[in-house]
């Protein structure tokens, strides 16, 4: 699967700020949503917010997988934080998703990714490739 554009839910960057969870320290999950999901990037704070469109399929378990070795990275020359992990993937899978919810395991929602249409998998790999500059960034201005 092609590399896609993550963009943060607007409570998201709260919810780091304010210390309800940390990026390195806590678990931080990335679920599918189902075929036809509408994101609001306004709305969801946590999980449970979207949860109930969560996708379902033949080698997906409900609540996703773990982003492995997270990692912190800072880029001076462009002023930007950003927040660095390993690809995700569901092997073996059958599955429709119109996107995915990256959120902390203790709930909080961080960011999303629209895939605008659906994307499936049939009894194969089902791969999410983050952009170089990591899966969710800040930027200083």
């Amino acid at each position: 699967m092609a590399t896609v554009e993550t963009k943060w839910f607007t409570k998201g960057g709260k919810n780091l700020v304010e210390a309800e969870i940390g990026w390195v320290p806590s678990q931080m999950n990335v679920a599918l949503m189902g075929s036809g999901f509408t994101f609001d990037q306004d709305l969801p704070e946590s999980w449970a917010d979207v949860s109930a469109s969560e996708a379902t399929g033949v080698g997906y378990t409900a609540g996703g997988v773990q982003i492995a070795n997270r990692s912190v990275t800072l880029d001076l020359p462009s002023n930007e934080t950003r927040l660095m992990g390993d690809p995700v993937q569901w092997v073996n899978s059958t599955i429709v998703a119109r996107g995915a919810v990256i959120f902390a395991a203790a709930g909080p929602v961080l960011g999303y990714i629209d895939f605008v249409t659906d994307r499936s998998s049939e009894n194969g790999l089902f791969r999410i490739e983050w952009p170089a500059t990591g899966v969710l960034r800040t930027r200083a201005l």
